[in-house]
């Protein structure tokens, strides 16, 4: 997978395409994983984002199922029995993870509801259709030459640091993944281990399902301390690389989450001569540069020193010293 992953722009090749849901599941309080499946799914990297919409039947105007009702059972979503509210825009989503078997492509979407677009998903049963837009964006670039890599992510920041820690493993590079929550019941992971509250980031390395699958050791945080290491994930991640400094030299830092706790590690990062790389997060209306209004405030040589750059087509990846913070 390393082949294809070595920093350089990603091709600016997406598609508008139907997908089916085939399965919907509730993680941990407000947070749902949403698999779809389509077909000839154009190629895609950890990083990259979709745009999810409903797939319009005239008769019902609530999605149109593609398969038997018979197929609709068996997803523990909590479907709504009333018309849900549809969203007008598509909604940008992260991509999770991705799985190809020929030309059937299976991509794994974590959210958390918020608002009328999470509430519609919510609702949403196996075999119902959706409209897919992308891959979207740039990617996270995976750097050869520096053999360790450390994810840093918060709350709904955590899907693309998924699938990043499998491609990073297969590309040879040591992992290890940081994960922070308010409270254990917002962690969209499943879990294992200890829940006692940890003082030294070292004790609570536990055990995510998700991350194991990558051969990535995942440290798990909450603020409140009711899982893990007691505290936000920024004081984790420093605390871990404090302990650990031999394997701390020639590491390579990605980071997606709330913009403070972003801000943060990238903070710490400039400081320690980390390379580091942001996930950034915008409202984005059409996701392809047409609307120009998911700006990011970066750095530049032109008058000024700064420019707003589209964080849907420019990023939403970008390396730590080109964002220009406060």
């Amino acid at each position: 997978m390393s082949g294809n992953m070595s920093g350089q722009p990603t091709p600016k090749t997406f598609q508008l395409v139907q997908s089916t849901v085939i399965n919907h599941q509730r993680i941990c309080r407000e947070h749902y994983r949403l698999t779809v499946s389509c077909y000839n799914f154009a190629n895609a990297r950890p990083g990259q984002f979709v745009q999810l919409s409903p797939e319009m039947n005239p008769q019902t105007d609530v999605g149109e199922s593609c398969q038997p009702d018979s197929a609709q059972s068996g997803t523990d979503c909590e479907a709504s029995l009333s018309t849900p509210a549809l969203p007008f825009l598509p909604r940008a989503f992260s991509i999770g993870g991705l799985r190809r078997n020929g030309s059937t492509c299976e991509i794994d979407i974590i959210y958390r509801v918020v608002g009328v677009a999470t509430e519609w998903m919510a609702t949403l049963r196996l075999g119902q259709c959706i409209s897919l837009l992308g891959p979207l964006g740039q990617a996270f670039p995976i750097i050869q030459e520096k053999p360790r890599a450390f994810l840093v992510g918060g709350g709904v920041g955590i899907p693309p640091l998924l699938w990043l820690a499998e491609a990073l493993t297969n590309a040879g590079i040591t992992t290890t993944a940081m994960i922070g929550s308010t409270t254990k019941e917002l962690l969209p992971l499943q879990h294992e281990g200890n829940p006692a509250p940890y003082e030294d980031a070292r004790e609570a390395r536990l055990s995510s399902t998700e991350f194991a699958r990558a051969n990535t050791p995942a440290i798990i945080s909450t603020d409140d301390g009711s899982f893990g290491f007691k505290g936000n994930v920024v004081e984790a991640f420093k605390s871990h690389v404090s302990a650990n400094a031999s394997e701390s030299s020639r590491a390579v830092v990605y980071t997606c989450g709330p913009e403070r706790m972003m801000q943060g590690v990238a903070v710490f990062c400039a400081a320690n001569d980390f390379e580091c790389y942001v996930c950034m997060e915008r409202s984005m209306a059409c996701g392809v540069g047409t609307c120009q209004s998911c700006v990011v405030t970066v750095r530049s040589e032109g008058p000024g020193d700064w420019r707003y750059a589209l964080c849907c087509t420019e990023g939403p990846i970008f390396e730590n010293s080109q964002i220009i913070w406060d």
